[in-house]
């Protein structure tokens, strides 16, 4: 791929041979079928980038606090249509029996509960996964209101690194893009994510173990 060139949709795959920019094509032109009436994601060097307008979902009952807006994993997964086995890391309450789910909250009932701290104890599962959707605290304010200690975030990220198996991926929801080793994690892109107004702002960074 020429870079410098914006090219946002999968029309020149044909003329591509390198690897890695067949793969970020083909994720943006699923996502683009699956979502025709939203804007397209935008490819540049190598990476694709987008800004996904959600909108407030006001006939959704849920009172759960950090819940995902609505679609959004719906959105993720569109990129990942070979990924079966997915693990929701800080799941919150989630419904999809679909899904392996992962946090602190007994009474959300998680397929694992447990601190994020202790992950490596749940290797033997976590690296059979095909894609780990996370969706942490975001700050100070956000760990108070579950009510758990802050953990370091680049060290979750260095812990999936060695865990998570080669080829599988890492979707990655914050108000902060995370630090990560570009020896272990390959850099996909970024999307912005606004609900709507009044709200934070967030960013999902989307990686491919090494």
């Amino acid at each position: 791929m020429d870079r410098g060139k914006i090219r946002p949709i999968a029309s020149k795959i044909d003329e591509i041979s390198n690897s890695n920019d067949l793969n970020i094509l083909k994720k943006t032109n699923l996502y683009i079928k699956s979502f025709p009436k939203y804007c397209p994601l935008q490819v540049f060097n190598n990476r694709f980038y987008g800004i996904w307008i959600m909108g407030n979902y006001y006939g959704h009952n849920s009172k759960y606090y950090g819940e995902f807006p609505n679609s959004l994993k719906k959105r993720i997964l569109s990129l990942f249509p070979d990924c079966k086995d997915v693990l929701h890391l800080f799941s919150g309450k989630i419904e999809d029996h679909n899904v392996l789910t992962y946090d602190i909250n007994s009474e959300l009932k998680p397929s694992i509960c447990d601190d994020v701290r202790n992950i490596g104890k749940y290797a033997s599962i976590v690296s059979k996964t095909d894609l780990v959707i996370a969706d942490p605290p975001y700050d100070k304010s956000d760990f108070t209101k579950y009510g758990i200690r802050p953990f370091n975030k680049s060290w979750v990220i260095r812990e999936l690194g060695k865990i998570m198996k080669p080829g599988s991926f890492l979707v990655w929801l914050d108000t902060r893009v995370p630090m990560y080793s570009k020896k272990i994690w390959q850099l996909l892109g970024y999307v912005g994510i606004i609900v709507s107004t009044n709200h934070r702002i967030r960013c999902l960074s989307f990686y491919q173990k090494q």
